[in-house]
């Protein structure tokens, strides 16, 4: 994902909406005392034949069942996806993430690279996790940019019980093997947890089997760590909390069995067909899903914000595809939700639209981070909002053009 759009919180501007009610109330009437809302001007008729749409497909694609087995793997894993609990249901602490990594994923080795491990760890988790057919990282910490304590559970899936169960076995002594100061954790609200630590280290490593799913917990304090000190005691508390929530969760999840897992459908309710594709030249982290609400924080930058704006829009879906899609309340909210997209502040100013698209808005990051992507648009149709970007504005007006022909053109 990006890093600059995605940790942008879906944001409210409070003194507009004030100044807005102000100037309807006074021009619109009221109905007992109340003022009451204009009804927005209908936007010009589009003519898709005149968008600039670059090379971006313009028709919406029909995914029905998986086409190879991984596909059907990583529509497994979104599904588990919708019950693995946020870290801030963990501890209300938790609500920063970096959405430059993946949070759903199919292959073991990627787990290193999501919670920065270190480059010899990648083997480590491939050469211990048979059969391995999906998963979904849940990170989270109490402060940004590592200034405080960051808490990752990552949830893995398994074709049996006894697979899991020898997977957090073979996973945690792979990894206990690699460092002659790693030393054994007992954890006693969960002794079959398989737990160790680093002599010297705030952090701990905890593998725990229940059902077909592993539970691999991480926690590293980097306030403590510059600090130089160490409190194994918390750090046992820290697993136990999280297991606490984590392990009646993913109990409630269904899994698939092995043998219809291809039976499944990618697009149940019809959100990645309405989404632009991707081109071989992104570089997306997560495969294309559809999230709930609650499941799409997961991929927030601020979820604490982003499940605020949710609730008051009425979004229920979010698909990532080639752009982030959001199914909202309605047309209103539609709206509404654009323009949170593309508010201006000192990060972001604004950006020329894409000609023949009035629906379209635009901002350019002018922010400090260097490695932030430089274009957002957003576009409203129907009850669907789109959010997509670009480090060229014209690629960014084109993905967002093409967003907008393959909305109207799914009905």
């Amino acid at each position: 994902m990006s890093s600059a759009a995605r940790t942008v919180p879906l944001r409210v501007v409070y003194a507009l909406i004030t100044a807005t009610v102000l100037v309807f109330a006074a021009s619109c009437g009221s109905v007992d005392g109340v003022a009451t809302a204009p009804t927005p001007l209908p936007l010009p008729p589009v003519d898709l034949a005149q968008l600039d749409v670059g090379a971006y497909a313009t028709q919406p694609r029909e995914f029905g069942k998986p086409e190879n087995f991984d596909q059907a793997r990583a529509v497994e894993a979104v599904r588990l996806a919708q019950i693995v609990p946020l870290p801030m249901e963990i501890d209300p602490r938790l609500v920063h993430h970096s959405q430059s990594t993946s949070t759903v994923f199919i292959y073991p080795k990627r787990i290193s690279n999501i919670l920065g491990l270190g480059d010899d760890r990648p083997d480590l988790f491939d050469r211990g996790a048979k059969d391995f057919l999906g998963g979904v990282v849940s990170l989270g910490g109490n402060k940004p940019n590592n200034n405080g304590l960051d808490l990752a559970n990552t949830v893995m899936l398994f074709p049996d019980e006894e697979k899991a169960a020898d997977a957090a076995t073979a996973i945690e002594r792979s990894f206990f093997e690699s460092d002659d100061e790693h030393a054994p954790v007992s954890i006693p609200k969960y002794p079959a947890a398989r737990a160790h630590s680093k002599s010297g280290e705030q952090s701990i490593h905890s593998w725990f089997a229940t059902g077909r799913m592993v539970v691999y917990t991480w926690m590293y304090d980097y306030a403590k760590l510059y600090l130089n000190k160490v409190d194994q005691p918390a750090l046992v508390e820290w697993v136990e909390k999280s297991l606490d929530t984590i392990v009646p969760a993913i109990s409630r999840f269904e899994p698939t069995p092995v043998d219809i897992l291809m039976e499944l459908d990618i697009d149940p309710d019809g959100m990645l067909r309405r989404t632009v594709a991707r081109t071989e030249q992104d570089s997306w982290s997560n495969p294309p899903g559809v999230y709930d609400s609650r499941a799409a924080l997961l991929l927030s930058g601020s979820p604490d914000e982003d499940r605020s704006t949710f609730e008051e829009f009425g979004v229920d879906r979010m698909a990532d595809y080639g752009a982030w899609l959001y199914r909202t309340r309605d047309a209103a909210a539609a709206t509404a939700l654009r323009d949170e997209f593309v508010t201006t502040d000192k990060r972001f100013g604004p950006a020329e639209p894409p000609k023949n698209l009035p629906a379209a808005r635009c901002v350019e990051y002018i922010g400090k981070k260097s490695m932030a992507v430089r274009y957002y648009c957003a576009v409203a149709y129907d009850r669907y909002v789109a959010w997509v970007d670009g480090n060229q504005l014209l690629d960014a007006q084109q993905r967002v053009s093409a967003q907008y022909a393959v909305l109207v053109n799914a009905g």
